[in-house]
């Protein structure tokens, strides 16, 4: 008896977990990126874990080079020398309110990718920026969460739960990037 209501209990609270949020369907969405050159590396890994952090909400997300892009396709340009004023602190800016633009500093990411860092942070914390901006577009604005990749400033512990690849969105994001998505899938 105490086994069945344990269950029923575990149950019903995974149940309102998920409340709003919609069962995963067969999202797909396109990226293309203009290549990284001679931080391949870097840029295999950000993919990589943009792509699990989105596949953790039934979005499966398909790569391509810049050339040939799709008109529907997310497009992520590459800069290694914009000067420190433009986008302070930001590893990425996305471009939500006109479509589709993403602009990444690589040179700021390699800037983090230190001695005194843990391996390949750099690529890592790029996937993360990449998927906060990817949502960006989707939302169709900038605004941020409390918590999770959508939070405006990462701290100490948001770092180390991206370390971990445990960082993930709040449910409001899941809803909007769905939202999003449904507007995509319109068009």
């Amino acid at each position: 008896m105490r086994i069945t209501g344990l269950a029923l209990m575990i149950a019903a609270a995974a149940g309102s977990a998920w409340a709003g949020v919609r069962p995963a369907e067969s999202w797909q969405l396109t990226v293309c990126m203009e290549s990284v050159t001679n931080n391949t590396e870097i840029q295999n890994q950000a993919q990589t874990v943009a792509s699990r952090i989105f596949a953790g909400i039934g979005v499966k997300i398909r790569w391509r080079g810049s050339r040939n892009c799709p008109r529907e396709a997310i497009y992520v340009s590459v800069s290694s020398d914009k000067p420190a004023s433009d986008h302070p602190g930001a590893l990425a800016y996305a471009m939500p309110y006109g479509g589709r633009n993403i602009v990444v500093f690589l040179d700021r990411v390699v800037s983090l990718d230190r001695k005194d860092m843990p391996s390949s942070l750099g690529g890592r914390l790029l996937g993360y920026a990449l998927a906060h901006e990817m949502t960006h577009i989707l939302q169709g604005q900038v605004r941020h969460s409390e918590t999770g990749v959508m939070k405006a400033q990462w701290d100490a512990e948001d770092h180390h739960q991206i370390m971990l690849g445990r960082l993930g969105f709040a449910a409001e994001d899941v809803d909007l990037i769905y939202q999003g998505l449904d507007r995509r899938r319109s068009r």
